[in-house]
């Protein structure tokens, strides 16, 4: 049994320590990558990692992306990208006709795509890759789900129903409240007569154009990283991708009743993974969605900095002793995150090169000190040589007390938590025939100091891994694993070691009396045994459960019901276009004039600005008045505004008078007429010079 010294010490106050507390909330995040962890393990005994799909969640969303884009340039061929042309040509595909399929499998890969970016951001906020050298990817992904979920809701501009008319009204009022146009926007969408064509295919090209965008944050979103995977596991690609054409087979995607701008829909089947925003811009109005959006929008995107806590940056990235590098590459080739490189020759020796460390890119995982045999890259943390001497003597004292020793080496994020949130009493109780050691990652251990533990009079060492799927270390137990077999180097020398004593397990988290169990056999057999294959008949029937429970909550969420929260009292809304009068001003000057730029210069000898429109409104005899200043830097545009007024339902007598002088006693422009008010629609009178007024009911 292992005594009191078979477990190193907490560090002392003030040593240097791993960086995973300087996040804020750590506790929470543990607790949340402790529970991912358990689900983990839990599929992991049915599903092999190929086929677990919550163990590839970037590498998913990638695939899934792609096929919304293939099929997106597909559905081209049935598509008529015009305000009268949209709904028509989506419409009238049958729901399992070849272009029906393909609209629906856009649908739900789209959806798909964006549940699994959400997972994968998930998983690692839980497991704190977001600070220090990971602030990038963390950025960009955050700027890449932004993006991808405005193509989403582009595309549901497309459609031209009932829910592109409220996502097309809820982006005009946003960009008003962004000043981007002169005047307002809003005028444009008061009734189908006013719909810009232009506009319309301005946002078709948007929604075409941005996955580039994607692409190209994805590159960044990778840059740090050595070996990324970015595609998925066959077999895991086939039942996800399998999964959405099922769905677009069995639950056909539909477009909602067509638009109709003067009526307010009432409620409809929306798709919330994209269209959430509707509840809020509906009740919110422009600017306060806009603010809201942008500030939880910056909150993510800077949690990286905000998260961090405010004390001392411990230093946790690798260090090269240059004097012992003798340029083997090794550290270069092992390092998951592109972190060192080779530089010239800084000390003289006969060495053409050296390992440099980037520590705005090395987390501390320590696989680069596993692959160093010279031993001239160390964690400031940990220190090879030292954890060394303290492992022989324990090994050599449990000798002299007459024990046959075995040494359990612990992946310090086997628990979901990391190196200081390892609960060495715990794994004490769980492995009470070892000598209990944490290390950074199993990748950190050196093939030497296997050796040597052996050669101390250990019978045999266990090694147990984290799981295989968001690794916080990416690749440490596979090069473990390989340096035992010999295939990768530096190797485990046979004939100093013999590899049968070493038995690497990865930990179940759901499943501890597993890892209790296989622990309890390889003390007693010092022999690997096989690992215990799943039935096949299992994997198959729990990834069925899992494809029908993914189904069910992508096409649940897709197609759920939407009451539309906007009043629905009848709506009155009078949008007014008006030139004022020219007002005189002070003559310019011939220097004035002559420094304008050639197209800016006045044909007049004055600077000529316009008079305030004013417009006097009468409904049933109550009057309200309304100044309409002019647009323009100089004031001497046209003077545009969009007014609205709740009323009653029924017959309503409205009168509405446009005076442009200044100080004008009379009406320029006049219109008095009954209008009719029904409830969720609105009556529109238009005033244009150029048209005069048109009502619209």
């Amino acid at each position: 049994m292992a005594g009191p010294t078979a477990t190193p010490p907490p560090p002392a106050p003030g040593a240097p320590v791993h960086p995973g507390p300087s996040v804020r909330g750590d506790r929470l995040l543990v607790r949340g990558d402790q529970l991912a962890a358990r689900v983990d393990a839990w599929l992991r005994h049915a599903l092999s990692v190929e086929v677990n799909p919550l163990l590839q969640t970037g590498t998913m969303a990638i695939a899934l992306l792609v096929l919304a884009v293939a099929s997106g340039i597909v559905i081209l061929i049935w598509y008529s990208p015009s305000v009268t042309g949209a709904y028509p040509s989506l419409a009238g595909l049958g729901g399992r006709s070849l272009g029906g399929f393909i609209h629906s499998l856009h649908r739900y890969s789209s959806d798909a795509c964006l549940l699994y970016v959400m997972l994968h951001a998930s998983r690692m906020l839980f497991a704190r890759k977001i600070t220090e050298s990971r602030w990038l990817a963390w950025v960009t992904g955050t700027g890449m789900l932004g993006l991808l979920w405005f193509i989403g809701w582009t595309g549901y501009w497309l459609v031209w129903d009932e829910r592109a008319q409220l996502v097309a009204t809820a982006s005009i009022r946003v960009a008003d409240a962004l000043h981007v146009f002169a005047g307002t926007m809003a005028r444009l969408f008061l009734s189908d007569r006013t719909v810009p064509s232009l506009l319309f295919f301005i946002v078709f090209f948007l929604h075409i154009l941005l996955p580039l965008g994607i692409a190209g944050g994805l590159a960044v979103h990778l840059a740090r990283l050595s070996r990324p995977r970015i595609t998925p596991a066959r077999r895991l690609a086939v039942w996800v991708l399998g999964a959405v054409g099922v769905a677009a087979l069995l639950y056909p995607a539909t477009s909602a009743r067509p638009a109709h701008l003067l009526t307010q829909p009432e409620s409809f089947p929306m798709d919330w993974w994209f269209l959430w925003p509707l509840q809020l811009a509906q009740r919110l109005g422009g600017p306060a969605t806009l603010a809201l959006f942008a500030v939880t929008g910056l909150l993510i995107a800077a949690m990286p900095w905000w998260m961090r806590r405010r004390r001392p940056k411990p230093a946790f990235q690798a260090s090269v002793d240059v004097g012992r590098c003798h340029a083997c590459t090794l550290c270069v080739q092992d390092c998951p995150f592109d972190a060192i490189t080779m530089v010239a020759r800084t000390d003289g020796k006969k060495f053409p090169s050296q390992a440099l460390v980037d520590p705005a890119r090395c987390v501390g995982c320590g696989i680069c000190v596993g692959a160093c045999d010279a031993d001239s890259i160390e964690l400031p943390w940990i220190n090879t040589r030292d954890e060394s001497r303290e492992v022989e003597a324990a090994i050599e004292a449990a000798r002299a007390g007459g024990e046959h020793p075995l040494l359990a080496l612990v992946c310090a994020e086997t628990s979901g938590g990391d190196w200081n949130h390892f609960n060495t009493a715990q794994w004490r109780a769980l492995l009470p025939d070892f000598h209990v050691w944490p290390v950074p990652c199993v990748g950190w251990a050196q093939p030497k100091l296997l050796e040597r533990v052996l050669a101390r009079g250990a019978v045999g060492m266990l090694v147990i891994s984290c799981g295989e799927g968001e690794l916080r270390c990416r690749e440490g137990g596979k090069f473990f694993q390989q340096r035992i077999d010999g295939t990768r180097q530096p190797a485990l020398r046979s004939a100093r070691a013999n590899p049968e004593s070493f038995f690497h397990l990865v930990h179940d988290t759901s499943d501890p009396e597993r890892t209790r169990r296989r622990a309890a056999e390889f003390a007693r057999t010092l022999r690997r045994p096989a690992l215990l294959a799943s039935s096949r008949v299992c994997a198959v029937t729990l990834g069925l459960a899992l494809c029908v429970v993914f189904v069910g909550l992508i096409t649940t969420v897709a197609d759920a019901p939407f009451r539309n929260p906007a009043p629905a009292a009848p709506e009155f809304v009078l949008s007014v276009k008006a030139w004022g009068e020219w007002l005189d001003a002070p003559a310019l000057d011939a220097k004035a004039q002559a420094a304008r730029p050639i197209h800016m210069r006045s044909a007049t000898a004055g600077q000529r600005t316009r008079a305030t429109v004013m417009v006097r409104l009468a409904v049933e005899g109550v009057v309200t008045e309304h100044r309409l200043p002019p647009l323009g830097l100089e004031h001497d545009g046209a003077s545009i505004a969009v007014l609205r007024q709740t009323l009653s339902p029924g017959s309503h007598e409205v009168e509405a008078a446009i005076f442009t002088a200044a100080g004008a006693t009379a009406p320029k422009f006049t219109w008095r007429g009954r209008l009719v008010f029904s409830p969720r629609r609105a009556s529109v009178l238009s005033f244009d010079p150029a048209t005069g007024f048109i009502v619209e009911q």
